[in-house]
């Protein structure tokens, strides 16, 4: 069941417009509906620019992000069975993580609840831009974004070799 959160301070005017509401699973009927909804509605946006050849200011794609919600550190979430917890041996209870950065962005896996939110994705606008120009799938573009990447690394490689620097663990 889905619920919509007010925030800590109970000042409305600071939260993003983007929240839309919470969530205990990702199988809710309310965050799959809405997923559903933004699909349909990218996929509707995605055909009338293919059919008009052009992505007009209005023609805007969305998705949804989810950001997990929870305790944080192994005393929190487990109580006095966190000691007996493999990667809590010998790590006091106010300084043990659940993991490396979960002080600012925690694993979903270590959630109890889900913040939705609805963002605007330029990298897909610009996926379709570029689809629309060029004639590029988005598969091809992926392509040839990974072969620059290993051009990079190459050259990041040769410039190591250049300094003397014999492999990468070693800057």
């Amino acid at each position: 069941m889905s619920v919509y959160r007010l925030p800590r301070n109970r000042k409305n005017d600071y939260r993003t417009p983007s929240y839309r509401f919470t969530v205990t699973s990702k199988d809710d009927s309310s965050l799959v509906a809405l997923k559903e909804g933004i699909a349909r509605k990218n996929a509707s946006v995605r055909k009338w620019c293919r059919a008009n050849n052009a992505v007009g200011q209005y023609d805007k794609l969305h998705t949804v992000r989810l950001m997990a919600r929870g305790p944080r550190r192994w005393h929190t979430k487990f109580g006095d069975m966190a000691r007996y917890h493999k990667a809590q041996r010998g790590i006091p209870d106010r300084q043990q993580l659940l993991h490396g950065n979960a002080d600012s962005n925690l694993n979903h896996r270590f959630a109890e609840e889900f913040d939705v939110y609805v963002h605007r994705s330029n990298e897909m606008e610009d996926s379709l831009r570029t689809e629309i120009d060029t004639g590029q799938s988005p598969g091809v573009q992926r392509k040839i974004e990974k072969l620059k990447h290993k051009i990079w690394d190459l050259e990041q490689e040769a410039r190591r070799e250049m300094l003397g620097y014999s492999n990468k663990a070693s800057i």
